[in-house]
């Protein structure tokens, strides 16, 4: 089982490194200059234009749910890492510890609340950009996945409860 878990364990690594290696190239390639161009308008605006419809709070929003997005991709991501802690617990012999079952909740839970948020996000963003099409594409990608994905680690969360409850009771019978 060891040698199992180690390639487990390397396997985890391997996809967490290239997770975080598309979010950093996704970062890097993003505008960021545009935070600038904010602050410079912010100085140089007519005062008694309203802001909510000028073009540069537009870009300005287009910017925040950006930044938004990449949190939460940085999220998830963080959420993947807790399948480095069960590996470890399942290499200790510990399969129905207290630990696993928090961090299948944990991670049912961040894929739940990524999937939400980044929802509401790529709506925002649709909205900005006027495009209905757009969002229904991307709500048939992740979403589809991701959401039973959590509820499925809730499921085993209560499976591995079961499990301990099970273990505990045989651990006292002779």
């Amino acid at each position: 089982m060891k040698d199992n878990t180690k390639l487990l364990t390397i396997i985890t690594y391997a996809i967490l490194l290239g997770a975080v290696s598309v979010l950093l190239n996704d970062m890097r390639e993003f505008d960021f200059n545009q935070f600038e161009k904010f602050q410079n308008w912010a100085k140089t605006a007519d005062k008694s234009e309203h802001w909510f419809t000028s073009k540069n709070a537009i870009e300005w929003s287009y910017y925040a749910i950006s930044a938004a997005i990449f949190f939460w991709r940085g999220y998830l991501i963080y959420g993947f890492s807790y399948f480095l802690s069960i590996l470890k617990e399942v290499e200790n012999g510990n399969y129905f510890s207290d630990k696993n079952i928090k961090y299948f909740k944990r991670i049912g839970s961040i894929f739940i609340n990524y999937t939400i948020s980044i929802l509401v996000l790529r709506f925002l963003l649709t909205a900005i950009d006027g495009s209905t099409f757009k969002f229904i594409r991307e709500l048939k990608g992740e979403f589809t996945f991701l959401i039973p994905a959590g509820l499925a680690f809730y499921i085993l969360a209560k499976i591995f409860e079961k499990g301990k409850a099970v273990e505990e009771e045989n651990d006292l019978t002779i």
